[in-house]
């Protein structure tokens, strides 16, 4: 378990802000190849273990175009403490994720298309491939849209809605994803899509055939050991910056 900010030293903040925001970088940027940038509407937030604020990208940017130094820190309130710029308007989605979750450090969010058509026909994900085993018994559908989320009694609803669950489908709206990294969260928000995008090809040629429970319990925690995420991290990573270099500071 990392070290919460009350125990840690300022040069060992230092440190762990800087690591934070890097993957953060990486990861609004593989979110963005994958096509989920969802222009300036997206989502991806981090906090340090025990915060109460987040970093997170300026309003108005996309995911294509946030650079290091482009990350702000916000309190719960969106009142932006470090950096310059102002954080979305609508991520009291996060805020009250985070004061409901202790556990969460990450959030996703964004409008990814497989994820929205799922959601919007009332269907949530099933443990049908093992690709998308991470998700077995810990996604959930949030039935309900009352528009643009720019209150906390709206984020209050998603934050129960969620519940323990690593996931949410908000029907009419996209997808959702918590985690205890930004690593995992943004591994999460990739698999989602990618698991939505198939379940909805496998319902459109015939009847899903799901998994066996302990089969998908198996498959999930491979998935989800350290290993593995690092794993597929190094690969999204390498990836990336052979694309853009420029990405990676030193």
């Amino acid at each position: 378990m990392p070290d919460t900010i009350e125990t840690q030293t300022a040069a060992e903040r230092a440190a762990a802000v800087h690591a934070l925001k890097q993957d953060m970088v990486y990861a609004y940027h593989i979110l963005d190849r994958a096509g989920q940038g969802s222009g300036i509407a997206g989502h991806l937030t981090a906090r340090l273990p025990g915060a109460q604020s987040f970093w997170t990208h300026q309003w108005h940017q996309g995911f294509d175009e946030v650079a290091y130094d482009d990350l702000i820190e916000s309190n719960l309130e969106l009142e932006t403490i470090s950096g310059s710029g102002r954080a979305n308007p609508t991520l009291h989605i996060h805020t009250r994720i985070y004061l409901a979750r202790p556990d969460v450090t990450c959030i996703v969010h964004t409008h990814g298309i497989n994820a929205v058509a799922l959601g919007a026909i009332g269907k949530c994900l099933e443990p049908f491939w093992i690709y998308g085993a991470i998700f077995h018994e810990d996604v959930t559908l949030f039935d309900e849209f009352d528009g643009v989320v720019l209150g906390k009694a709206e984020g209050d609803r998603i934050a129960e809605a969620l519940g323990r669950n690593r996931g949410i489908l908000l029907k009419n709206h996209g997808l959702l994803v918590v985690a205890d990294s930004v690593r995992m969260g943004c591994i999460g928000a990739l698999t989602l899509e990618r698991a939505c995008e198939a379940q909805l090809k496998a319902m459109a040629a015939g009847t899903l055939q799901l998994m066996p429970d302990a089969a998908a319990r198996q498959a999930k925690g491979f998935l989800l050991s350290k290993d593995t995420t690092d794993g597929r991290w190094g690969h999204l990573t390498r990836r990336l910056l052979r694309a853009r270099p420029d990405l990676k500071r030193a």
